[in-house]
């Protein structure tokens, strides 16, 4: 396969790699065979290069011990086919990926991350426990779902924890039901693309080589790929996988869309898994401290994302439940009193002990809104405070 400018292209020719247009949907697919229709379709909409494959016997139809290295490592960079189709007539971890689904929206813990009023958050609760049900109860969607567990648990808890965080943020934003839904299956589905990678890859724990990493790029496309061929997958759930990882300023991925050139969803999508990412154990690193993702957050108004949309993301997400033990900058141990309606590291505290250590027989509040020097270091299991 190669590369060369459309004014080389010639009838007969094959495409070697999906042809996206600047929307990100598909123009041409991988193994079509180019027109003189097609050719000056593609001039007249102004693309540069286009991958073709050779004239040569393709390289998937010769045996293994002829293929030159690269075409070797390109084959060794997808996942056999073969194996998805095994996870997904697996009866048994079908039954349990159910449950873990059905546990993970009828779980207390689960809306704990929201700061919203109370009639509020009952109101969203049922209405996201209803979504993530009536999705994963869609055959094609349960199975890749569940392809997602037995891959990787940590992919798959951590789909759902976007899922929730990106609802949300929909939530908040006024999502009529429609749309609503489609931002649910995409932020279920949005990271379906790194199961058709090599599990070794994904779980390694260790500093990625730049081929590597390029190779975990494909992952948005590849996730294109399979949810525009399921016919329960909304089309915009589809081109939220293609385009999680675009950026405010054009740095992302594979596109290089910037600005409102990025879909809403696929950028409320992108923005919670950055989110929950940072607080999350990861297979090469550790979760970062609260007070540090939400520095990285704001540093990131405007540039990764837009600043608006970190901002309506923040005031309804708890980063510190109510009730939870926190400790603060200047070494006073105080509760969580109040949440919703807040940015998220800086809620309510009532102040329990002193930072000499001192109980205080009068517990009193400190508004951090108010108070900007000071900031929560970290949470404290159980109100003790290790060393």
């Amino acid at each position: 396969m190669r590369e060369i400018h459309v004014s080389e292209l010639k009838p007969g020719d094959v495409v070697g790699r999906t042809v996206f247009g600047k929307n990100g949907i598909v123009m041409l697919e991988s193994g079509t065979v180019l027109t003189a229709a097609y050719i000056e379709r593609l001039r007249a909409l102004g693309f540069g290069r286009v991958a073709v494959r050779g004239k040569e016997t393709r390289a998937e139809e010769l045996p293994a011990r002829g293929r030159t290295p690269s075409e070797a490592e390109a084959a060794a960079e997808r996942r056999d086919p073969a194996d998805i189709d095994c996870l997904k007539q697996d009866l048994g971890a079908r039954k349990i990926t159910e449950e873990a689904i059905r546990s993970f929206v009828e779980s207390d813990a689960t809306f704990a991350k929201l700061a919203l009023p109370l009639h509020e958050s009952a109101r969203f609760r049922r209405a996201f426990r209803d979504r993530v049900l009536e999705a994963a109860g869609h055959r094609p969607i349960a199975d890749e779902l569940g392809v997602m567990r037995q891959t990787d648990g940590q992919l798959f808890g951590h789909s759902l924890q976007v899922s929730l965080l990106a609802g949300i943020a929909g939530d908040v934003s006024g999502y009529d039901a429609n749309r609503m839904y489609e931002l649910t299956v995409a932020s279920l589905l949005f990271d379906i693309g790194m199961t058709r990678l090599p599990e070794s890859l994904i779980k390694a724990k260790r500093k990625l080589t730049e081929a590597e990493r390029k190779t975990i790029r494909e992952h948005t496309r590849l996730g294109y790929q399979v949810l525009s061929g399921i016919r329960e997958v909304p089309a915009q759930a589809a081109r939220s996988a293609l385009l999680h990882h675009e950026r405010f300023n054009g740095g992302g991925y594979p596109l290089t869309f910037k600005g409102k050139d990025i879909p809403e969803l696929a950028q409320l999508i992108g923005l919670a898994d950055v989110y929950d990412a940072l607080l999350s154990r990861r297979h090469h690193r550790d979760p970062y401290p609260s007070n540090e993702a939400m520095e990285y957050l704001f540093a990131a108004g405007n540039y990764d994302f837009g600043m608006e949309i970190i901002q309506v993301f923040l005031k309804h997400i708890a980063v510190f439940p109510v009730s939870s033990v926190v400790l603060l900058s200047n070494g006073q141990l105080g509760v969580v009193e109040t949440a919703a309606g807040r940015l998220a590291h800086r809620p309510v505290v009532r102040i329990i002990r002193e930072a000499n250590g001192e109980a205080v027989l009068r517990p009193y509040s400190v508004d951090l809104n108010a108070d900007r020097h000071l900031v929560i270091v970290r949470t404290v299991p159980d109100g003790g405070i290790r060393p």
